[in-house]
């Protein structure tokens, strides 16, 4: 379908955004359908000027990139709820910025799922190399169903419903590999589907640049009962996938 063809479509859903809170381009595609979060960034940079553009965003809660003073000052000026407060805030507060399409349910995903309190609401990775670390996390997280919601050249935010992982390496990242048995996070767990999909993962992963580790326990070292996958990517962080 030709860009000029979802336009109107998202023009005029961008328009109804109330002041004080945002879209991020995902949202917009999966409510419209028929688009990707891809398409709806190229409409705003193309048409959108007419529309209120400052709300409509990178899902970890970015401005549109180039355009982030502006975007701050009208978010301050709308009292957008930013991470860190109006004052010093940077980023959307998407937990309490997104809006709800002016009539679901609060405390829901754009999906109608019920948001649970406490639960996970993104993970935040940082990396010294963003081409390599795309390709690995990129990899593994589209086998696990997450799609890509956004890419900003130094940084990507991939999602599953209201849950979204950031891969990023910006100026603010100090240099030296990671090291999962320093203190601090040591893995990340997902849940990897059954046993065959989780089997499926582990036989190709070398493709996508992780390596599996405690190959001679595979797929018990976690334990007997315990039907995992560890991995690791080319830049030692870990995952560990878990066999429903």
């Amino acid at each position: 379908m030709p860009l000029e063809d979802h336009a109107e479509r998202v023009l005029d859903l961008v328009a109804t955004i109330p002041e004080g809170r945002v879209l991020a381009y995902g949202d917009i595609a999966k409510r419209l359908g028929g688009m990707g979060p891809r398409t709806v960034g190229t409409v705003m940079s193309r048409y959108g000027s007419d529309v209120p553009w400052w709300r409509v965003i990178r899902s970890d809660g970015r401005p549109p990139q180039g355009l982030e003073d502006d975007a701050l000052e009208r978010w301050r000026a709308e009292g957008t709820p930013l991470v860190g407060g109006l004052v010093d805030g940077s980023r959307a507060d998407m937990a309490r910025a997104r809006w709800d399409f002016g009539g679901e349910v609060a405390g829901t995903d754009v999906a109608g799922v019920r948001r649970r309190r406490g639960g996970l609401h993104h993970v935040e990775i940082w990396v010294e190399d963003i081409t390599a670390a795309a390709r690995e996390w990129g990899w593994l997280l589209d086998r696990l169903g997450y799609h890509l919601g956004d890419d900003w050249g130094h940084g990507q935010a991939w999602e599953l419903g209201s849950l979204y992982v950031v891969v990023e390496s910006g100026p603010d990242v100090e240099g030296g590999r990671h090291e999962r048995k320093r203190a601090g996070v040591n893995h990340l767990a997902f849940h990897g589907g059954s046993r065959a999909e989780v089997d499926a993962v582990v036989a190709d992963c070398e493709s996508g640049g992780w390596t599996l580790m405690f190959a001679d326990r595979h797929p018990h070292a976690g334990g007997p009962q315990h039907y995992a996958a560890y991995l690791e990517s080319g830049e030692g962080f870990e995952v560990e996938l878990v066999a429903d």
